[in-house]
């Protein structure tokens, strides 16, 4: 390896390494602001609308889907085209995508259009008259959001590719700050759910400009058909299709019970699963932090080394890695969910810490091998999954709608948990094994030296708060439990489950605090 190489190589790593920082940064800012906010939010908008909320967006998730399914595609063939250095290809890659999206565009204003009737017409009876208006507002002002995020998914790609991750996220984390604050200050004249959606359009279309900005004058990218390539075309509609069908399953476990349990209970029931949703939707960024930097590097590797050991090795090592913060997330709001739901949430919200557990134990195997979605949309594999996800997902709601009634959400959550546990534990492991080639027992080896000493200090310290009735009451208290667990917790995995490497980029960390 020249000089020259090696010195790129270094700053690429210096990126990712930056791109993984900041991504704990966003999640741990969301976790924050949502700690604060969603409290404020149920205050300021009561459970009736903050319902109506849950409601639409688990209708307007579904609708979004659109944008999702067609950036997969983006990514994947921008990053393929970037890693062999093919400009033409790559202003090619971004002019199709910009011809998808205005025709997704359409299709999107329609497929509102129906979702606004729909939803009129399956919650008038547990809806206000006020309500259903309301709805309907809210579901416009969606669209009009997906269609700028759908065109914003161009200039993500882009940045991503070109591993300038400290901007990307630099925004998205000045996004996550600023958007509840000014939904906060809304409310406080008009407590209306409505009033949310508008103010995430608003600062959307302030990110967007921005990212725009940065990708045609900073970066230089450029938007323009050389031909009309039906082939890449035919490539990125059929890889988007496997994300499609993904995402919809996706969609059935995170979304659909929601709409169910609307249906049955009405808005407040939905409250309390809202509740526990943004508590495992806050707990899945510390999974996705890691692999979110990974693509342009994993698909340099890919064409390269098509032995896939370097691959794997990569797959064992960020393993690693994310494991340490899922499962410090995981075993804390074991020990202190319960607290933690009851000051954050207040009374009448005490389901949403079991609700909570029974998503968040089985998403934990998903999220510990996230890259290995990754390094599935790279080698062109990613359908298998939504084929394994729309069979479970069927299935959920099947079971779903039969438990329901009588177990009403924990019931709901634990078949959501059960489905999750078959398809990413048992499904998913098989398929990386023998499909991909991935070392999966070597994985789960390397997993386990560092899960078990974990797991096992994390019951202990549960067992010692019940045994001493060590009680937890007000946010100080709390603050300074939790200070004491975290401390703990790195002790014990720095002695029993870190490597050499591990230690080092802790040690680093360390110095880098002390020096700022």
């Amino acid at each position: 390896m020249s000089e020259a190489e090696a010195s790129v190589n270094k700053r690429r790593s210096e990126r990712r390494r930056t791109g993984i920082v900041l991504s704990y940064v966003y999640t741990v800012a969301q976790v924050v602001v949502n700690l604060l906010y969603v409290p404020i939010l149920l205050r300021g908008i009561g459970d009736s609308e903050y319902g109506l909320y849950q409601i639409i967006g688990s209708v307007m998730a579904y609708i979004l889907l659109m944008n999702s399914t067609f950036s997969g595609g983006v990514t994947r063939f921008y990053c393929k085209y970037y890693s062999e250095g093919d400009i033409l290809m790559m202003e090619n890659t971004l002019a199709i995508s910009r011809r998808i999206y205005n025709y997704a565009a359409v299709v999107s204003i329609g497929v509102g259009a129906i979702a606004i009737v729909a939803v009129r017409f399956v919650y008038a009876g547990v809806l206000t008259a006020f309500q259903v208006l309301e709805s309907s507002l809210m579901l416009a002002v969606l669209i009009a959001n997906l269609i700028v995020t759908m065109h914003n998914t161009i200039d993500v790609a882009v940045i991503n590719a070109n591993e300038r991750f400290s901007f990307l996220k630099a925004t998205q984390i000045a996004t996550v700050v600023v958007q509840p604050i000014l939904i906060v200050l809304l409310i406080q004249w008009q407590p209306y759910a409505i009033s949310i959606v508008c103010v995430q359009f608003g600062t959307n279309i302030i990110c967007f400009v921005i990212q725009r900005l940065y990708r045609s004058k900073v970066l230089g990218a450029r938007i323009k058909m050389h031909s009309r390539d039906q082939e890449l075309m035919k490539a990125i509609l059929r890889f988007s299709s496997g994300i499609l069908l993904v995402l919809v399953a996706d969609q059935v476990f995170w979304r659909t019970n929601q709409l169910i349990i609307g249906f049955f209970y009405g808005t407040s029931v939905v409250a309390v699963y809202g509740v526990a949703a943004q508590v495992y939707a806050a707990y899945g960024p510390m999974g996705t932090a890691v692999s979110s930097v990974f693509m342009p590097h994993i698909s340099r590797l890919y064409y390269s080394d098509r032995t896939g050991r370097a691959i794997s090795d990569l797959f064992k090592r960020v393993g690693r890695i994310a494991t340490y913060p899922l499962l410090l997330v995981l075993l804390g709001f074991l020990v202190f969910g319960k607290e933690f739901i009851a000051m954050w949430a207040g009374d009448g919200y005490q389901d949403a810490y079991l609700i909570a557990l029974l998503v968040m134990v089985p998403y934990t195997v998903d999220l510990m091998q996230n890259l290995g979605l990754t390094i599935m949309q790279v080698e062109n594999k990613y359908a298998f999954r939504g084929v394994v996800y729309a069979i479970l997902a069927a299935a959920n709601i099947a079971a779903v709608f039969i438990i329901s009634p009588a177990y009403g959400p924990i019931g709901a959550a634990a078949c959501t948990g059960l489905l999750m546990l078959v398809g990413n534990g048992l499904v998913m492991n098989v398929f990386y094994a023998k499909v991909m080639k991935l070392d999966i027992l070597g994985y789960w080896k390397e997993i386990a030296r560092v899960a078990i000493p974990l797991c096992l200090f994390g019951c202990a310290f549960l067992a010692a708060k019940g045994a001493f009735d060590i009680s937890v009451s007000g946010w100080l208290d709390f603050s300074l439990w939790i200070v004491a667990f975290g401390i703990l917790y790195t002790i014990v995995a720095y002695l029993f489950s870190m490597n050499r490497y591990e230690k080092g980029i802790l040690l680093g960390l360390v110095k880098r605090l002390k020096k700022s």
